[in-house]
């Protein structure tokens, strides 16, 4: 019944998105937060860098600044069709509270984990949600090539130097998308832009569209006096047998994160403090595959039921205090990561 629940959940999300305790925004509602900017706020950075040096650090402090505990809004309004004949879909609009926080610093590489906390009381129920892994002046990203495949893209170095790329990371671990680009301290904003990326389906719409294949985007995270802010740039494509793609809708998306106090994300902070050493693990798991195989189609089902599900009851084991071992990690992303046909027991 647990992962029963957490697959509902997450089909209420958007694409990176959450579900939670909070009430689902009206399908009327605008696309912005209603609400005012806190007065008491201090930038990463006072002034623009004057120096690669100075950058590098105010980019770090923009991207810590995402870390903490936030109300969600997820808005998404398809804006402009494309195609002949095509009617844009009604708004969608879902919410929720997450729990922000680093996995892994390095200096030059940061790791934020997001951790959705729904209900209260006897009724909590946490999910390990998205993970947003940042790399300065990166030389490859894993990226998203349609119809399940992903494979690993060297960056050019005049594009690498002072950017970062953000490689996007879904419940279980698995890769969703990645873009590189820079951070702009000027006009008193602290703010990163992507190039052009793509990514499969969103988790709103994959089990109910077929009439597209790839989410283009170009994402912008900024930090705002109240939070943070990421508004996406989407078009949807319809990608042909011969690699041709075709714009079907463009689609503008918001997703705001404002501070709140108002929430208790203990249980959150509980279930990490058992999980986080399995949860380790996977990440060096999902690494190593994508550096030993350099490209994958990734299944989204193995014997019918959601991929997540098996690496979530490892994670139900190793919580509750029973070994699991790299190996039956591995043996879950060589079928997640196996031929269509392979990933259904006979």
């Amino acid at each position: 019944m647990r992962f029963v629940a957490i697959s509902l959940a997450l089909l209420l999300t958007s694409a990176c998105a959450a579900t939670g305790g909070t009430k689902r925004p009206a399908a009327t509602a605008g696309l912005a937060p209603a609400t005012p900017a806190p007065t008491d706020y201090h930038r990463p950075c006072n002034a623009p860098p004057a120096t690669a040096e100075a950058a590098f650090e105010c980019d770090r402090r923009s991207i810590l600044g995402m870390v903490g505990e936030f109300r969600v809004k997820f808005a998404f309004d398809e804006t402009l069709a494309l195609k002949p004949g095509y009617t844009p879909k009604a708004p969608q609009r879902s919410g929720g509270d997450e729990y922000v926080f680093v996995v892994e610093d390095r200096g030059d590489y940061i790791a934020l984990q997001h951790i959705l906390v729904a209900g209260t009381g006897k009724d909590t129920m946490v999910i390990k949600h998205w993970r947003q892994d940042w790399q300065y002046q990166p030389k490859d990203v894993l990226v998203f090539r349609g119809r399940k495949h992903f494979e690993l893209e060297a960056v050019p170095t005049e594009k690498a130097r002072g950017a970062w790329s953000q490689s996007v990371y879904e419940v279980d671990d698995a890769p969703r998308y990645a873009g590189v680009g820079h951070w702009d301290h000027a006009n008193g904003v602290d703010a990163w832009t992507s190039d052009f990326t793509w990514r499969p389906l969103p988790r709103r719409e994959y089990t109910k569209r077929n009439d597209y294949q790839v989410l283009g985007a170009i994402n912008r995270h900024t930090l705002t006096p109240g939070g943070w802010m990421h508004e996406q740039d989407n078009t949807k494509l319809v990608l042909d047998a011969n690699g041709t793609t075709n714009a079907l809708v463009r689609e503008v998306g918001i997703n705001s994160y404002e501070r709140t106090k108002k929430v208790d994300f203990s249980a959150g902070r509980a279930y990490w403090d058992k999980t986080q050493g399995f949860w380790r693990e996977v990440r060096t798991a999902w690494t190593d595959a994508a550096r030993t195989r350099k490209g994958y189609d990734l299944q989204h089902m193995i014997d019918e039921r959601p991929r997540f599900e098996a690496l979530f009851a490892l994670a139900d084991k190793a919580g509750n205090g029973e070994t699991v071992t790299r190996a039956q990690i591995d043996a879950v992303l060589d079928r997640a990561l196996a031929p269509e046909a392979a990933v259904t027991s006979p």
